[in-house]
């Protein structure tokens, strides 16, 4: 594993056990997988797939004669994704720890759908997709999920705040986040695209309460962990003064953010 790799890895170790407490995650996980229209039997490959959100909406959909692998970095956030199969009681659905950028244990036309709920944020877009258009039949679709640029408005407080310690943080929304950067990234890798849902997703007061140990805690972030223990205290005073003051002048501008979800035909 790269660096990169095992930086991404270990940040989102470090996220795992909050993680699943997530319920816009769970909600956008849940909405891709319900615009996929999956039929059962269906080999769906979830790539990205964290603490088993979108795998497990997957199974249910493709029942007993389909199978779900979900496929992820992080053994920390593959554990809670374990956790939540067993509780399940699902039966279709394979863990596995690794690169879902490079996956050559599995040949061409293995799977009849991808989907990727919020990883692209963490991968090679390009060589995602490639190796995604690979991965599935002739005819089958690849699904991904991905914030708005500036969104959500949290994490768009978080970097005004870091800023002001001189910490300058790019938006990682920026690269897909928009309706014709998805077109672009799905076209330059051989897809069709079949559609870009444009749509709203709501916070949570519990997903707002964990934003600020997932912007301290995100892969890209390493310069915040790097401040002294009184900066981080700081910027932690400085966000909390943000947050609510954005929440009492407009709470709802706070609690939506702007999400895509973008399909591709192979």
């Amino acid at each position: 594993m790269s660096t990169d790799r095992r930086e991404i890895a270990e940040a989102f170790d470090r996220r795992a056990r909050t993680y699943v407490r997530s319920q816009w995650h769970r909600t956008a996980a849940e909405r891709l997988v319900a615009l996929c229209r999956l039929r059962p039997g269906r080999h769906v490959l979830d790539a990205g797939t964290g603490t088993g959100l979108a795998a497990l909406a997957a199974a249910r959909e493709v029942g007993s004669e389909g199978l779900v692998v979900g496929v992820d970095l992080s053994p920390g956030m593959l554990s809670q994704a374990r956790t939540a199969l067993g509780e399940s009681g699902l039966g279709n659905v394979e863990l596995v720890e690794g690169d879902a950028v490079c996956l050559s244990q599995y040949g061409p036309g293995t799977f009849d759908v991808v989907t990727c709920v919020q990883g692209l944020l963490y991968m090679p877009a390009a060589d995602a997709l490639r190796e995604w258009h690979r991965l599935l039949r002739r005819g089958g679709l690849v699904a991904f999920s991905n914030m708005r640029s500036g969104s959500p408005p949290a994490r768009r407080l978080f970097g005004r705040c870091a800023a002001e310690l001189g910490i300058c943080l790019r938006d990682p929304s920026e690269p897909l986040g928009s309706v014709s950067a998805c077109r672009n990234a799905l076209e330059a890798a051989g897809y069709e695209v079949v559609d870009i849902v444009s749509e709203t997703v709501e916070f949570s007061p519990e997903d707002l309460a964990l934003a600020w140990e997932s912007n301290v805690r995100s892969a890209g972030h390493e310069a915040v962990r790097g401040l002294s223990a009184a900066e981080q205290r700081a910027l932690k005073d400085a966000y909390d003064t943000a947050l609510a003051n954005a929440e009492r002048e407009s709470a709802g501008s706070v609690r939506r953010a702007g999400i895509l979800y973008a399909f591709g035909r192979r």
